[in-house]
């Protein structure tokens, strides 16, 4: 299991950290997840609805789907520090365009 005291500092290039992307109903790279056995990123996905009215947020990876019903005008927290590794490529899309706005946030961790 990853030792959560123990981030390891990564070039703001090589990360999603702070970039605001605003999804389009087709899916969207959001992040690629490091690929080896010695790490894990630590992801964390807000999505935020500045449409009129509800809207879905769809976050995918590796096989796994997770579809999120976000009311008008709401912050929602989707992805809660989830760990995950293996190169698999996070991605997103909205079921309307120009409603949804998210931020990822991604920490790399040694695995213990």
């Amino acid at each position: 299991m990853a030792d959560l005291n123990q981030a390891k500092l990564l070039p703001a290039s090589s990360l999603s950290n702070g970039k605001l992307l605003l999804l389009t109903t087709s899916d969207q790279l959001v992040h690629v997840a490091v690929n080896n056995q010695t790490e894990w990123d630590v992801v964390t996905i807000d999505a935020n609805n500045k449409g009129a009215s509800s809207a879905e947020c769809v976050i995918s990876w590796g096989g796994t789907e997770i579809i999120v019903d976000i009311g008008k005008h709401v912050i929602v927290t989707v992805i809660d520090r989830w760990r995950i590794n293996a190169g698999l490529e996070i991605k997103a899309r909205a079921s309307a365009v120009a409603s949804i706005v998210i931020s990822c946030q991604v920490d790399r961790y040694p695995v213990a």
